[in-house]
This record gives C-alpha cells, structure tokens and sequence, in this order.
C-alpha cells in the first residue's frame, strides 16, 4: 500500500524489526515491497513485542495487511465476521474464529496508526465496529443454541442459520458504554457492558425463569469474549456500569432499570449514559429504551448540581492518583493530572450543562462535543483547540503504550527497557523533549478543566461566622442591620423551604459573602436583600440555584440589580429560577437574533419534544428566556426601547410562526384539513405596531379562507368551515394563553375583530371587508391603521392587504371623522384617565394621544395619499412629516415624546409590573435607572421632564383634535 509521506519512528529493537520482516519476505505472495512498507513494519515490530508475536505467528497475515490499504482490509474483516459460520455450530470454534480476527484488527489498526494512513477517529472506530461484530456473531450463536433447545421461538417460527440478524427480534440488547459506546475504543481496550431485556418482547418458552435464561446467556456471552484461549482473547469485558451492580444480576429487564435512573441513580450514572448505544441485539427495544432514557439524562435545565457531583469524582481520582502530575514515569494519561479523563469530563460537564437546552450537543463523541460547543460559542475557540489537540495526543500516547505489550494500562512505564521504547515509539530521539511536551499538554488541560469547577463542596466553607455578621452588615451598608441579620439567620435554621436540605443551606453559606458585597452595591442594600428573602421564600428547592451562583459568581452582579430594582422581573423569577440559565448562553447580552434565526432555534428546540404537550412546554421554556433577554438589555441600557419592543416583536411573531402550523397539525388529526385555504392571523395595537412591552397582550383578529368547493373538512370528524376555523382559533388561543407548568405564553385580546366580542372569533375575508367598509365604528378604523398581517395563505396574503388598505383609503367626511375621534378619547380618558403622570399611556398627553394624533392625520388624509399608513407610530409620524400633515417642529415634538416616554413605561414595566400610583413606589435603583435611561440628572428632573412632555402632546391633541371639534361643537365637555 501507499503511505503518507510523513515520518515514522525509528526501531527502538532494530534485530527484532530485521527478524520479523525476514519471515514477511519469505511468506508473502508479492515482491514488491516498498522503502516504506518497511519503515510501517520496523516501526511496528521494532517496539511491539506483541505485535512482533502476531507476525511471528502470521507472516502471512502481515504481509497481506502491509500490502493492502487498510479501508479494504477492514471491509474483508467485516465481511468474514457477517458472514462466519463457526464450524459445527461449536463455542469452541467461534472462539477460535474471534480470536484470530482479533489478531487482524490489532496488525491492521497498528499499521493505519503507526503509518499516518488513518486518523485518530478512524482507528477507534474500526476497533470499536469490530467489537460491535464480534457480540453481534458471539450473541446470534448463544441464541441460536437457545433455539434449537427450544427455550426461545425462532424468528417467524422457521429454523435460521446464525446471522447477526437473529437477536434484531429477540428483546435482549447490549448497550455500549463509554468508549465503546462513543465509537472511541482504544488498543487494549476493555468493554463497558449493560445487558438489558424487553420480557414482553422476548419470545421464551423454556423451563426456567426468563430472568435465569438471560442472565445465564449473559454469562457464556462474556466467557466468549474475555476468556483467555490458547488463541489470546477477544476483549476483556466489565458489566459494572449496570444499574446498582452489586445488588443485580447481569441482565436486567428494561423495567427494573428504568425504575432504578428515576428513583436511585446518582449525576454520574447519568453523565455515564452520554455514551450508550445499542451495540447488539435487539435495536429496536434497544433504541426505545435510550429514547425513553434521554429526558432522565438531558434536563430541560442547567444541572450546575450535577456538576458538584462529576467535581467530587474527579476529586476522588485526585486524591488517588496525586493532584499535581509528580514524576513523569508512572504518570497515568488516562486518569492522571491533566489527562484524558479530565478531557472527557470537561465535555461530559458541558454537555450535562447545555445539551438539555441545545439538541445538537446530544453527541456520544468527545471530539464531536467538542467541535460542537465550539461551534455554538459555549467554549472558547482557544480551549477548543488546546483540548483536541490534547485529547488526541493523549490517545495516541495512550495506543502506543497498549500497543507495545497489549496491556490495559495508561501510565508511562516505570522501567528504563520499557520507557525508552515508549520514548522511541512516539517518535522523539530523548526523554526529556517527550516529558517536556506531556506535561505542557497536561498542564494546559488540568488549567482548563479547573476552570469549570466550582469550589469542593468537601472544603471548609468562606461563609460568615454569626459573631462576625453584624460587623460585615454595617461595613457593606445595609441600614437596617438587625432585620437583616434575622433575615439571615432564619436561612441558617432552614426558615424556608428552599433552605431546608444541609446542602442547600451548604451552598448559600458559600455564595453569601459575595451576594452581600452585590447587594451592597445596589442604591438600598436592605431593601435588596429583603427583596431576595422573598425570592427564596417562593423557590420549590434552592440546590440548582445555588449550585449555579456558586459556579457563576459573575451573575451576583445581575441578581443584585434585579433584586433592588426590578420587583416584577424578581417575581418572575422565583417563579421560573431555571430562566437564570439563560444568562450563560454565551449570546445573552447580544442583539436578538433575526426573525428567520429565531424560527430556526425554535425548531431546532422542539426537536426533543415528545408530544402536543411537550411542545407547548418547550415553546414556553424557550420564549420566556428570550423575553427575560430582552429585558435584562432593557435593564441593563443595551437596547434602547426601539429595539427593545421590536425585538419583543420577532420573538412573537416567531412563535405564531412556529407554534400556529404544531397546533392546526395536532387539529388535524380529528378534524382534517381543507385543501385549498386556511387560517390567517392579523396583529393589533402595540403588536401590529412592533411596540411590545414586557407585559404586552397580544391583539390579534382571525380570519379565514376556503375553496367555494369544500364544505367540509377531510378528517376522521368532518365540520363545516366555520365550525372548523372557530375552533382551530380557540384552539390557537389555549395554545397560547394555557398556563402549563411552564406558565403562559402570552394573553390574547381578540376584542378588536369585527363586532368584537358579540361577533364570531374567526371570520371569513368577505365578512371582515363588508364590516370594515359598512358597519364599523371609526375607533375600528383607527385601530386598523396599526393591523399587520402575520400569517396567511399563499391565497389570501395579498387580498387580505388590499383589503385593509382600501378600508382605511376610503373617502370620509373630515368632521364627522373629527367627531369621532374627539368623542372616542373623551369616552377613554372617563373610562381610564388618571392625572397620575406615570399612567403613562392613558393621562392628557400620553401614548393614546399621541396614537390618537397619527390615526386620526392617516384617516384624514388616507384618500389622496394611500402610502401614508404604518402601522408602527415613529414611522406614521415621519411619513405624516413627509406629507406636510405635521410640521417639521410637531413632528420632532411628537417623535422626541414617544421615544421619552415610552423608555420610561417600558421600564416601569418590566421592573414594577405596571404604573406606580406614586413616586413613593418606584424603588431607588429604578430611579437611578430611569434617570440613566433618559439622560436626565435626578428623579425629579425626571419627573419635570415627564410632565413637560406629556403637557407638550396634550397642547398639540387640543390644537388638533380637540378645539377644533369644540368649535364644531362635536365633541363632549
């Protein structure tokens, strides 16, 4: 074969490598050897006594291997193994046949390895196929024997040959764990077994109890493939990854293992389940019982208490194998300081971490978690470098030390013979250069792998001693020290249930100097902690919270902010504590993706989901984050209240998008479709005016559409198309508005639809046009000023818009519009007016008069310019500027208001909820935020500035609504 031109290392026994190609020589077939087809088999044989052995055994076999590219040689492997029929149907024989294969796979991945011809991945792989192929054909004859026997039924009940495919129907599986599992078996690898069967699916019918059989089978399976014959052995095996293995016998039903990860399992078992993979038998019982396994080992959460527990493992091994690498021989690559275990829990943590929350993390691979967090910016670029190129020096460092004497080991060999060889073998002409590049490559990983832990939860705490408390208090300012004190105190006694496990209570002491030194730092550090008493009263448990703070004290800061400042934002969050994981997506703090991006994450979320239910779960999980995103940029001042409403914006429209298609799918179902036309949805208010808030409604009108020729609908329960599209709209709306344990998505209005309440929820386009043009009111014209449409068919999008343009185009007579609108916000301003300048839409001069201004120009002079309408106000007021219906000095008025005054109502809602009544209700931190929001320099100046614009709009309502209309004598005193 061809090689790479890339060196090979030199024989360390240079007589043995000359011996061993002497007797290649001598058996082969071929003459034509090359230069470097000699180098592979010095390098080889020059410092593998073991695989000198094999040579010695087989020259045949080497030279055919030497010869031949591996890619062909591995295929002809497979193919004898799918193919083998041991003869007689004998144990002995199947043995024999293994074993020998055996010795292929070792000669045939030695020289790939050794001669650059496959790449790390590919080695591990093709022994980890092999091992798959040899239980497949190992398993297939001790279920044929069974058959014969007559303890199980053949397949169809027809005698079979034995062929891997007889267990595909037997209920008994093998799932593979670690690295076989992960398709990254090493040289000397042993093989991590569970061995599990589906009893309604195993078709027995002998004497014994089933359990007996199977275990028994078990047993000879792993007698075949570990025991050591005058032909070597196939792979050792370990079945101690099973449920509780002390306690349980080799095989376990399906049920029993279930039962045991849901009620009594601990976080490794879990991180060890990353890797299983059905790896022979029954894959179809297999792959059910992993589908019902991934939500037990992927949370929907962030599990930062999972990390604690993988953190003490690896504190254990520590503790065994020395917490620093000591002396280079002897030095474990696998388990030692900086080594490749570090690796794979580093990545096992992130995935644990994330893979809940990003589906494509749900690798077996370490290499492809890697490249996949990578590539979802959850690690550093740099990290992601340093632990491949790590992780694949490791394991190459780690093959060439099993390779030599095929042992199952890791550690650098002691001896001066055997660590010269192993020098040699990875190329460098002196110890020192392979001891330096070890240790910079485990130092580099041991630095990295540090850095993900929290502290060991085993050492002695940072917490505040009670004599010391009330010091610490005063020092950080908190005013009231004795109530905060008591506070505290009442933690320690477990006053809540979040505090009520010795852990909980563990970590708080922990996290407490550095949330105190957070609150401290907020305008009244009191009233913060007080605010955070009452969060932690609300939490069902406090360890994932506290676990989380305490891996990630950078969030002090922003739980401090929220507690002092923000009393609605911290409600929500004791109700949903889960939404703090998204604050460590590496994307928080940047702008909200595209509307085409958000659909596509959203997607790429509901991946995982398992039922109708599910979906509507998910969906609120994953748009509750972003609207809290949102928010804290809003908090924060890194997106002004433009961005921040259009972003709110996206995020429902992207849901509609996303969520409306599940939801007349799971309608469907019963009702059927109808083939031509269907369900469109129009956007109202704020909404159509991508003006959402933080506690927005949703004002949405339904309308729908059919082929004259379908009266009914093609389901399994048949209606008629208004039946059909009113309830598919309910059903829209419980989609939305259902409070599921996940909360609500959002609440719906759909009072804006044609006759409002006393009408039908979904109307037909006729319907809508003849409303709009002969029996609404002007309010509903004006409302339709800010309608949007966002969805519907291909086949009622632009009739839908040519609709509603030629509503609001329609010739009127300018004083009964005038009338109209005057008499409309008179009948508001009864119903909601308030002098209260922080009921910021509805006082003289707020928002509704300002939309009132614009809706009232657009109607008046929609006929002769019909490019005036938009529904989002800046852009109405700059087209009304255009068509000389404002003045340069009105319109920058208006324009300078709306964007005062709505970063002020979008922040007293996000932080209070709502208004405040008073000034006394806006707590001092939101003071200071508001003042920073607006750049005005006190809360006062604030205020002024509020009602200075708000007097600014009114005089501009009057002078062009309301004192005409008086002078028309149209309008109400």
């Amino acid at each position: 074969m061809t090689l790479p031109s890339l060196s090979m290392p030199k024989p360390y026994d240079s007589a043995k490598a000359d011996e061993i190609w002497a007797m290649i020589e001598e058996s082969a077939s071929v003459t034509d050897f090359s230069l470097e087809n000699k180098a592979l088999a010095d390098a080889v044989f020059g410092h593998s006594p073991f695989l000198a052995g094999i040579a010695r055994r087989k020259p045949d076999l080497a030279a055919s291997l030497l010869s031949t590219h591996p890619d062909n040689s591995f295929a002809t492997l497979l193919e004898r193994l799918r193919e083998a029929r041991p003869e007689g149907e004998k144990t002995e024989n199947l043995m024999a046949f293994l074993r020998e294969e055996k010795a292929t796979i070792s000669l045939l991945t030695a020289f790939a390895d050794v001669g650059h011809i496959w790449p790390l991945e590919q080695i591990t792989y093709a022994l980890s196929i092999f091992a798959d192929a040899s239980l497949e054909i190992a398993l297939a004859h001790l279920l044929h024997a069974r058959m014969k026997k007559g303890d199980l039924s053949w397949p169809d009940n027809e005698p079979v040959p034995v062929t891997p495919d007889l267990a595909k129907k037997s209920g008994f599986f093998l799932l593979g764990m670690g690295k076989l599992g992960a398709f990254e078996l090493n040289y000397s690898s042993d093989i991590d077994l569970i061995a599990l069967y589906d009893a309604n699916r195993v078709p027995y019918r002998g004497n014994q109890t089933l359990k007996q059989c199977l275990v028994k089978l078990t047993q000879e399976l792993m007698q075949i493939m570990e025991a050591r014959t005058m032909h070597g052995y196939v792979f050792r095996t370990d079945l101690r990854l099973r449920p509780d293995p002390g306690a349980t016998p080799v095989a376990l039903s399906v049920d029993a293992a279930i039962n045991y990860y849901h009620s009594m399992a601990v976080n490794w078992e879990r991180s060890a389940m990353i890797k299983a993979r059905v790896v022979a038998g029954d894959t179809t019982a297999g792959t059910e019982y992993l589908e019902t396994m991934a939500r037990w080992v992927w949370r929907k959460n962030m599990d930062f208490a999972a990390l604690n527990d993988i953190a003490a493992i690896k504190n254990q091994i520590n503790r065994h194998y020395g917490q620093s690498q000591g002396a280079f021989r002897g030095y474990d690559v696998k388990l030692g300081y900086g080594g490749i275990r570090e690796i794979e829990f580093f990545t096992q943590i992130n995935q644990l971490l994330y893979a809940g929350r990003h589906p494509a993390l749900r690798l077996r691979g370490t290499q492809e978690a890697l490249d996949t967090l990578a590539m979802d910016q959850l690690i550093p670029s740099k990290t992601h470098k340093t632990l491949m190129q790590g992780y694949r020096y490791l394991r190459t460092l780690e093959h060439r030390i099993q390779m030599m004497n095929d042992e199952q080991t890791h550690t650098i060999p002691e001896d001066d013979t055997s660590f010269d060889r192993l020098t040699s073998f990875m190329g460098y002409d002196n110890a020192e250069a392979f001891e330096a590049e070890v240790r910079h490559i485990t130092s580099e990983i041991s630095a990295i792998y540090d850095s993900v832990l929290p502290e060991d939860e085993t050492s002695p705490g940072t917490g505040i001693g009670e004599a010391e408390l009330s010091d610490t208090l005063a020092k950080l300012g908190f005013d009231d020290v004795d109530n905060a004190v008591a506070l505290i105190e009442g933690w320690r006694r477990g006053r809540h249930r979040a505090l009520r496990t010795e852990r909980a209570k563990h970590l708080l002491e922990l996290i407490l100097p550095g949330l105190l030194e957070a609150f401290s730092q907020t305008h009244n550090a009191s009233s913060a902690l007080n605010r955070f008493d009452r969060f932690i009263a609300q939490l069902p448990a406090g360890v994932q919270l506290f676990s989380l703070l305490q891996s990630n004290p950078s969030l002090f800061q922003l739980l401090a902010r929220v507690m002092g400042l923000a009393p609605a934002l911290a409600e929500t969050l004791a109700k949903k504590p889960d939404l703090w994981d998204a604050v460590l997506e590496p994307g928080f703090y940047a702008p909200i993706e595209p509307e085409e991006e958000l659909i596509t994450r959203l997607d790429e979320y509901l991946k995982g989901a398992s039922d109708y239910q599910d979906i509507l779960d998910t969906v609120r999980r994953f748009i509750a984050e972003h609207r809290f995103r949102i928010g804290v940029q809003l908090l924060e001042a890194l997106a002004s209240v433009e961005e921040s409403g259009e972003a709110q914006t996206r995020l429902a429209d992207a849901t509609l998008k996303v969520l409306v298609p599940l939801v007349e799918e799971d309608f469907s179902r019963k009702h059927g479709r109808f083939t031509n036309g269907g369900i469109s949805i129009v956007a109202m208010g704020k909404y159509g005016g991508r003006e959402l808030t933080h506690t927005s409604d949703l004002d949405i009108v339904f309308l729908y559409h059919v082929d004259d020729m379908e009266s009914m609908s093609d389901g399994e329960k048949p209606l008629m198309p208004s039946q059909y599209f009113s309830r598919l709209g309910q059903h829209i709306i419980t989609a939305i508005t259902a409070l599921t344990p996940e909360g609500r998505l959002y609440e719906v209005d759909t009072r804006l639809r044609p006759s409002g309440n006393q009408g039908p929820l979904v109307v037909t386009l006729k319907t809508f046009a003849d409303y709009y043009t002969d029996a609404a009111w002007t309010w509903e014209h004006m409302a339709l000023t800010r309608a949007r449409i966002i969805l519907a068919p291909d086949s009622m999008q632009a009739n839908l818009s040519r609709t509603i343009k030629t509503v609001l185009t329609t010739a009127r007579d300018k004083n009964e519009l005038l009338h109209a609108v005057a008499d409309m916000r008179n009948k508001l301003f009864d119903q909601f007016g308030t002098d209260n300048p922080w009921a910021i839409k509805h006082v003289h001069g707020g928002l509704v008069d300002m939309e009132f201004i614009c809706q009232y120009l657009m109607l008046r002079q929609g006929e002769s310019q019909p490019d005036i309408f938009h529904p989002q106000l800046l852009e109405s007021i700059q087209r009304l500027e255009s068509a000389k219906a404002l003045s340069n000095e009105e319109a920058a008025a208006l324009r300078e208001a709306h964007q005062f005054l709505q970063q002020v109502q979008s922040l007293l809602r996000l932080c209070l909820g709502g208004s405040p009544n008073s000034d006394a209700d806006i707590p001092e931190g939101l003071r200071t935020t508001l003042c920073k929001a607006t750049s005005t320099r006190s809360f006062s100046d604030l205020k002024s500035a509020v009602i200075h614009k708000q007097s600014a709009i009114y005089r501009l309502f009057q002078y062009m609504i309301e004192e005409p209309a008086k002078s028309l004598g149209m309008a109400k005193k």
